[in-house]
């Protein structure tokens, strides 16, 4: 059974199709949410809510074959949520804490320089890199995701390759 006739199956209702589903796209999805949150629970929250959306409202799926799509669509839409209510949160930090950080705090650090570079792009930049890198779209699909013509995709994808050269050298002079 190919992966549209899986689709529509779950379209029906099939619980164990639909979770079939949600298993083989589950890793590019926590990619995707790990890029927008910046860390493992917040993604594991995103990527709940994301598969409880799509759950209850999987029947409103017109098209199968843009099952992926129109899933990626529900993540990307969640984790922008995720993260502007996460902005109106105001964290009152211990300041009794010494300022030097741990071997492994330090390792999270560099791993991190690269999300947080990409955190400063521009919304529609982020979106590109994000489904690009994180989820292994093709521009093709990318432009599907976002509903632009493929050209827009190729640009955004260029201009925020180039802004995040610019922000990694800044980090590292």
């Amino acid at each position: 059974m190919n992966l549209e006739e899986q689709v529509k199956l779950a379209i029906k209702g099939d619980e164990e199709v639909f979770e079939y589903l949600m298993d083989i796209n589950k890793e590019g999805l926590y990619r995707t949410a790990i890029a927008y949150a910046k860390n493992e629970q917040d993604a594991l929250d995103i990527l709940q809510e994301t598969v409880y959306k799509a759950y209850i409202s999987i029947d409103k799926l017109k098209k199968p074959e843009y099952f992926k799509t129109w899933l990626t669509k529900i993540l990307i839409n969640n984790a922008i949520n995720f993260t502007n209510k996460k902005k109106k949160i105001v964290y009152i930090e211990n300041h009794n804490e010494k300022g030097t950080a741990s071997y492994e705090e330090k390792s999270i650090d560099e791993k991190l320089d690269i999300l947080e570079s990409i955190d400063k792009l521009e919304e529609k930049y982020k979106k590109v890199i994000v489904l690009k890198y994180f989820q292994d779209l093709t521009i093709t699909e990318i432009a599907e995701v976002l509903n632009c013509p493929t050209g827009t995709i190729k640009t955004y994808l260029n201009k925020a390759l180039k802004k995040l050269r610019l922000f990694m050298n800044e980090e590292i002079v």
